[in-house]
């Protein structure tokens, strides 16, 4: 009896073993030896410095079965997306995508292909990639099981339902929402419409930063689920430049960031669409670095400091009149418009004076059809060291601690 037992169990492990075939494994690292069993997809760069391909089993190679780590559902196609930047070599692993039927594996390439388009947008503003608790290979699970919507989950990806998915700027929205959970650093306390905004926050971002690389025809619309520049701008305009606007003309305040419900939501992320656009992605990530605390009071504080400490401060106002953040303190102006005007209440600064010397921290009403750029003295006569360039090999950031909570 005992025996027998040992025989069951046996033949249990091996039948489990077996349902988890994936031969042969991804690579690593893709090069040329890498690409025997593979077939790839190269993808054209949106600056020198990057690189992405899409890699799939050649046919002749067979099928894979895996299970899903939190399920227990079974997959049986599979791609890979490798990622390089500048200091890298080679691409590395960075994506596994996983789909249930093979007739699903056109969807897995496409959601591959969008991961590494994301990617790189955010390397190339932020200087993100996926650190998942030391991990930085993501798995992506494309289920037909479950209620419709996704989820992060450890180093894991689900995204449920995926036959009831017909809209292409859904696909695109999702997986851009779901990817932002294990990207951006994670701010919680709400109540609606989930307790972690960076889900939200990130999608958001990522779409903005997306809209005008598929309208100038950088980023095809093979690169983002199939969604349009219409579609894109769309999205943008609807659910994204409110939420910027109302920082720009002064109908949000950090007092509004303490709000749990869904409208304090979209007042964090107004605030980071208006850094990102008036300040610059360099300010949003010396922000993001920032980050003590997930809290939404957190990131202003960070904002500001990351403007207060900064010796140069370079303002894109999307309007004619913006309402900007300025610490105290002596900036040598250098304004493209010279008939641009900073105020505060009844004092006004033009841009012809050399200095202007602010005497509190606080909101300013800025006047200007064109960029404005402000420098401390110290930096103007030299005295200061210039800041290493984003994504230097010296450059010294490291992305925010706070991320979602199944870490």
């Amino acid at each position: 009896m005992a025996l027998a037992l040992v025989v069951v169990l046996l033949f249990a492990a091996a039948g489990g073993a077996e349902e988890e075939i994936e031969h042969p494994p991804p690579p690593p690292v893709w090069n040329a030896s890498a690409q025997q069993g593979f077939e790839a997809q190269t993808l054209e760069p949106l600056t020198p410095s990057t690189g992405a391909v899409v890699a799939t089993r050649r046919l002749h190679q067979g099928g894979i079965s895996r299970r899903d780590p939190k399920h227990g559902w079974q997959f049986t196609v599979a791609c890979y997306g490798y990622f390089r930047t500048e200091h890298l070599s080679q691409p590395e692993l960075r994506f596994r995508v996983y789909a249930q039927q093979t007739e699903d594996l056109p969807e897995a390439q496409k959601v591959c292909r969008l991961l590494l388009r994301l990617q790189e947008v955010a390397w190339q503003r932020l200087r993100l990639q996926v650190n998942l608790q030391g991990e930085r290979v993501l798995n992506v699970w494309l289920c037909r099981q479950g209620n419709a919507g996704g989820e992060q989950w450890r180093n894991n990806l689900y995204i449920y339902s995926i036959q009831e998915i017909r809209d292409r700027l859904e696909w695109l929205r999702e997986v851009a929402h779901e990817f932002s959970h294990a990207l951006f650093p994670g701010i919680t306390g709400y109540t609606a419409p989930e307790p972690w905004a960076n889900g939200y926050m990130g999608e958001r971002l990522l779409l903005t930063w997306l809209e005008p690389l598929v309208q100038n025809g950088q980023l095809s619309p093979e690169d983002v689920c199939g969604a349009s520049a219409p579609e894109l701008r769309g999205f943008v305009q609807q659910r994204c430049a409110p939420l910027r606007q109302r920082w720009l003309a002064g109908g949000a305040s950090e007092k509004d960031l303490k709000q749990v419900d869904a409208t304090g939501m979209g007042t964090l992320i107004g605030m980071v669409l208006y850094i990102d656009s008036v300040y610059g992605s360099a300010t949003l990530r010396a922000t993001f670095a920032r980050l003590a605390e997930p809290q939404p009071i957190a990131l202003w504080r960070a904002f500001t400091e990351a403007v207060g400490e900064s010796d140069e401060v370079h303002i894109t106002p999307p309007d004619s009149t913006t309402r900007v953040w300025l610490p105290s303190g002596q900036w040598q102006v250098q304004a493209e418009d010279r008939r641009a005007i900073l105020q505060l209440g009844k004092t006004r600064w033009q841009a012809t004076q050399p200095v202007w010397r602010l005497s509190v921290s606080g909101w300013y009403r800025l006047t200007s059809s064109a960029s404005v750029r402000l420098l401390k003295p110290d930096r103007v006569s030299g005295k200061t060291t210039v800041p290493v360039a984003p994504g230097s090999p010296t450059e010294a950031w490291s992305p925010a601690v706070w991320w979602s909570p199944s870490l």
